[in-house]
């Protein structure tokens, strides 16, 4: 019998998790800021008092009824579309980091050409699946309207899907108004075409532009995926299944929400939840405990039949270095085998979520091919065990003379791009390079060998004439 290591939560033990936060819910409630957003909860039949919201058991579970555990995330380019949900993942980079990171561990500030080669590295990547929106924040453009520019990039330098803006109600409506040039009005009503990232205010309590952006990608039946990062021993407590019990009470009333405005949301159950590291007060985000947490929550998430979305390359070092590699590939195994459909932070996070590093990117890319070719399955029948080239070759005998292996050979295994599979002659006569050289060549060849995808020039202008209109309405 197969067997794992690390703890795997018993239907007794979620069932508990679950009524605590039931408990927590009922009896403490979780406070939403926004006036509109108390006002649905009121014509729903819930308790308010002030910006208090209570929920009861019943009220929760007829609303995660509506909630479906499979979508579709659809791209322009429709062959870049992807399934979200079940057994089906999607990656994306690092979101919301205000500095980019050198390999010398200096921070600097971000321009909106750098954010655009991000863009392009995303529609360059053969593992990356869509774009996660915020990969920095540009200091060279209005703060105000910067996420105008940002939707924009993605939408006309990539035909990837993209994330939207959640910045406050008014950013995610006109999110919606952009892409409404390029996929229609009526289309956006039943094809999830962006999605909202909701971070509540922890502990339990939602902000006005948090829950307003629920509101506003609810009202067009757009994905928004429900997270927390909820650091033990500080927002939350120390004690993880009672951590667990606060980030479910925290993400279901946030899902609730979305299915009250419009039932059938697609809505994504997540969590980056962490400790505290005592010595200095911080987030310890690649952490053992950290993993434990993202297991559980992939755990609750099924437990609720509900797509999920956690953790990610995660590392705490602030160089792409030995740490960065060991802290990322523990935390995407963590994440990819125990079941998580939608991984933010794939690629390019570093220092604790206040970077993104364009070297680290790349190497995570390397690490995402392999987690790709780790979850492949080989079906174990008559013709792909060969009995017959086993006994025909026979004792002390070569495969790689045989018709099968010359025919199997480029397709069989993985095929690595930037670790290095030489001997010491080849690795030199390769350059000698270390991981950090090899992906800044790797970026300056995809940058360089980048073309712009195919976009109507006539509805590039409408979209660039629009966001200069939203632009203008905001001075």
């Amino acid at each position: 019998m197969l067997f794992e290591r690390t703890q795997s939560l018993s239907l007794a033990e979620l069932g508990l998790i679950h009524q605590a936060s039931m408990k927590v819910l009922a009896e403490s409630g979780i406070r939403f800021s926004d006036a509109e957003t108390q006002e649905v909860f009121k014509n729903h039949g819930f308790k308010v008092d002030g910006s208090q919201v209570y929920f009861t058991e019943g009220q929760v579970l007829k609303a995660l009824e509506s909630a479906p555990d499979r979508f579709m995330f659809h791209a322009r380019n429709p062959e870049n579309s992807r399934w979200v949900g079940r057994n089906d993942y999607a990656l994306a980079p690092t979101y919301g980091p205000p500095f980019i990171i050198l390999p010398d561990g200096t921070q600097k500030s971000g321009t909106l050409a750098d954010y655009q080669m991000a863009v392009k590295l995303v529609q360059t990547s053969p593992v990356i699946d869509f774009h996660a929106f915020k990969y920095l924040a540009p200091s060279d453009i209005p703060a105000a309207t910067s996420y105008l520019d940002m939707v924009r990039a993605a939408l006309v330098l990539s035909d990837k899907p993209l994330m939207g803006s959640t910045d406050h109600k008014r950013a995610a409506e006109n999110t919606m108004k952009i892409l409404e040039l390029v996929f229609g009005e009526k289309y956006l009503d039943d094809h999830p075409v962006t999605m909202g990232l909701i971070n509540p205010l922890s502990p339990l309590s939602y902000s006005s532009e948090m829950s307003s952006s629920i509101l506003a990608f609810a009202a067009r039946r757009q994905p928004v995926i429900i997270h927390n990062m909820i650091m033990a021993g500080a927002s939350g407590p120390i004690r993880l299944p009672s951590l667990m019990a606060l980030i479910n009470a925290e993400v279901l009333g946030g899902i609730v929400l979305a299915q009250l405005v419009n039932p059938g949301t697609p809505v994504v159950y997540g969590s980056n939840s962490c400790p505290i590291y005592m010595k200095t007060g911080g987030g310890e985000c690649a952490s053992p405990q950290s993993m434990w947490i993202f297991s559980a929550v992939t755990q609750l998430a099924r437990y609720y039949s509900l797509p999920c979305r956690t953790g990610g390359s995660l590392t705490d070092s602030h160089l792409p270095d030995g740490q960065a590699m060991t802290e990322g590939s523990l935390t995407m195994v963590t994440t990819i085998r125990n079941g998580a459909n939608i991984v933010l932070h794939a690629f390019g996070q570093i220092a604790c979520f206040i970077g993104i590093s364009f070297e680290k990117w790349i190497m995570d890319e390397e690490l995402a091919g392999y987690m790709r070719d780790l979850c492949k399955q080989y079906p174990v029948t008559p013709e792909t065990l060969d009995l017959k080239a086993i006994i025909e070759t026979g004792s002390g005998g070569s495969y790689l003379t045989r018709k099968e292996t010359a025919k199997l050979c480029r397709e069989s295994f993985y095929k690595h791009f930037i670790f290095n599979k030489y001997d010491e002659s080849g690795w030199k006569k390769e350059g000698a390079l270390d991981m950090v050289t090899k992906a800044q060549k790797i970026i300056e060849k995809r940058i360089g060998d980048y073309k712009t995808p195919d976009l109507d020039a006539n509805l590039v202008k409408d979209i660039d004439n629009l966001v200069a209109k939203m632009k203008a309405a905001h001075i």
